[in-house]
C-alpha cells in the first residue's frame, strides 16, 4: 500500500483546505494509506519532516510556494531518489504549479499523485538552505521582506504590488558584487531561477529549466528607478533576458556580497519569502528530486 504522506498549510489561500481534503479522499478511495499533517506555524513543515521517522513514499506540499520550501528543506536530509514529491497548488503563489503544469483540480490533482510521470528537479541550497525556484537579491528581495502579512492575508498578491511601489525609489542605491562559477560581475539586482516563471506567468528566463542542475543568474544594471522600470518592461513580453542592463548566465556556483559595503542588512528571498542576509553562497546540488508531474 503507498503511503501518502500530505502536508497543507490550513491558512495558504483563499477556501483552499476544501480542495486537499478532496485530494486525500480520492487517493484513500484508490487504496492509498493517507496521513494528512496541518502546519502549526511558518517553519513546522521542515521542523515536521525533519522528525518523521519511517518510510516515506510520497510526500506531497500543499499550499504555495513557501510551503514547497519548508518541505524540501524539511526532507534535506533524507536520500533524494528514497521518495517522491508532489505539489497541490493551494496557496497565494503557486509558480511552481506554473512550471510543472499541474492543474486546479482535486481530480487531476490525484491522479498525478497516483499515476504521474516522475520529473528529475533539482534544487540549489543558499547558505546551506534548500530552494526550488529562484532567489532575489536587491530589489527583488526588498519586495519580499517588506511585504505586509496583514495585507497579504487580506488581499494576496495585491499586498506584493504595494510593496513594489514602496520598494521602487531605492533601486540604484546599492551594488552587489557577483561570482558566478569563478567569473565576476556587478549588478544592482539579481535574480538568480532555477525555472522559467516569475510572479505567475511571467516568463523570466527562457535559459532556465528545473531539469537543469545549473541555475540561472540574472544581473540588473540600471542607475535609477526609471531606467529600472524600462527595463522592467521585458517582464510581460517574455524578452526580460534580452532587455539592455541585464546579463543572464548559468552557473552551479554562486556568491554575492554587498560591493557597497554599506551598514545594514541586505535580505535574500527564496521561494517568495524572506530566507537569510548577504553574503550568499550558493550551490546546485548534484542528486534531482523526483517530482511527480502530469
Amino acid at each position: 500500500m503507498t503511503q501518502v504522506l500530505i502536508v497543507f498549510n490550513p491558512v495558504s489561500g483563499s477556501g483552499r483546505q476544501a480542495l486537499v481534503h478532496e485530494v486525500a479522499d480520492i487517493l484513500q478511495q484508490q487504496g492509498c494509506a493517507v496521513t494528512l499533517y496541518p502546519t502549526q506555524h511558518a517553519g513546522d513543515a521542515t521542523h515536521y519532516l525533519q522528525h518523521c521517522e519511517g518510510t516515506l513514499d510520497i510526500v506531497v506540499a500543499a499550499g504555495g510556494d513557501g510551503t514547497v520550501n519548508e518541505v524540501v528543506n524539511g526532507l534535506l536530509e533524507r536520500d533524494n531518489q528514497s521518495y517522491r514529491l508532489a505539489v497541490i497548488p493551494a496557496g497565494t503563489t503557486n509558480v511552481l504549479a506554473m512550471e510543472l503544469g499541474l492543474g486546479k483540480h482535486a481530480r487531476q490533482i490525484a491522479d498525478v499523485i497516483l499515476q504521474g510521470r516522475e520529473k528529475a528537479v533539482y534544487p540549489g541550497r543558499i547558505n546551506g538552505r534548500r530552494f526550488l525556484l529562484m532567489a532575489g537579491i536587491g530589489y527583488d528581495a526588498w519586495v519580499v521582506d517588506n511585504v505586509s502579512l496583514a495585507l497579504k492575508k487580506k488581499t494576496g498578491k495585491l499586498a506584493y504590488v504595494v510593496s513594489m511601489i514602496r520598494q521602487l525609489g531605492k533601486f540604484g542605491r546599492k551594488t552587489y558584487q557577483v561570482e558566478a562559477d569563478g567569473q565576476s560581475y556587478q549588478a544592482n539586482s539579481v535574480v538568480i531561477t532555477n525555472g522559467r516563471y516569475y510572479g505567475g506567468s511571467f516568463i523570466l528566463s527562457r535559459s532556465a529549466d528545473l531539469s537543469r542542475s545549473d541555475t540561472q543568474v540574472l544581473m540588473i544594471r540600471a542607475k535609477n528607478p526609471l531606467t529600472f522600470l524600462l527595463t522592467l518592461l521585458g517582464l510581460p513580453l517574455g524578452m526580460m533576458e534580452k532587455m539592455p542592463g541585464i546579463t543572464s548566465v548559468a552557473a552551479r556556483e554562486v556568491i554575492v556580497t554587498d560591493a557597497d559595503a554599506l551598514a545594514g542588512r541586505e535580505p535574500v528571498q527564496a521561494d517568495g519569502d524572506s530566507l537569510t542576509e548577504l553574503p550568499l553562497t550558493l550551490k546546485m546540488e548534484e542528486q534531482p528530486l523526483r517530482m511527480l508531474v502530469p
